[in-house]
C-alpha cells in the first residue's frame, strides 16, 4: 500500500469534497493510501483509502453498462471490503462521458436491496477528476 504525499492528499481532499459531498472532518484526510487491489476489486482502476473510515473505488469502465451489469457484485464486494476492513463508508465512482450513465447506473443502484446507507454511488464526467487513474 502506498501512502500519497501532501500534493495528492489536498487534490483527493478536494475531489472526495467538492465532487462527491464527504463531509468527514480534516484530520481524516490526512492519512490517504493507494490500496493494494483486493480480489474483490479487480475491476477498480484504483482504490483510496482515507484516514481509516473512508474507501473510495474509482472505476474507469471501457462500457460503462457492463459496470451496470455488476453494480449489485460491486456493491456488495464494497460492503464486505469496508466491513472486513474496518472502515466507515464506501464510496463506488464510475467515470464515464456517456450522458445516459448517470440516470441509468443511478436506478439500478437504487434498486439494490443489499446496500445500505453508508454506500454512496457517483457517476462522474472524466474532468472532473484532478488526477490520473491509470486504465
Amino acid at each position: 500500500m502506498n501512502r500519497i504525499e501532501t500534493t495528492g492528499r489536498q487534490q483527493i481532499k478536494n475531489f472526495v469534497r467538492e465532487s462527491l459531498g464527504c463531509t468527514c472532518p480534516d484530520n481524516v484526510f490526512e492519512d490517504i493510501r493507494v490500496a493494494d487491489y483486493s480480489t474483490q476489486f479487480t475491476s477498480a482502476n484504483i482504490i483510496y483509502e482515507i484516514g481509516g473510515r473512508l474507501i473510495v473505488a474509482v472505476l474507469v469502465p471501457a462500457d460503462w453498462r457492463d459496470t451496470a451489469r455488476r453494480l449489485g457484485q460491486l456493491v456488495d464486494a464494497g460492503m464486505q471490503y469496508r466491513d472486513q476492513q474496518g472502515y466507515n463508508r464506501f464510496r463506488l465512482v464510475i467515470v464515464t462521458s456517456d450522458d445516459d450513465a448517470n440516470n441509468r447506473l443511478q436506478s439500478a443502484f437504487e434498486l439494490l436491496v443489499t446496500k445500505d446507507e453508508k454506500i454512496h454511488l457517483h457517476v462522474i464526467r472524466p474532468e472532473v477528476l484532478p488526477f490520473d487513474v491509470p486504465a
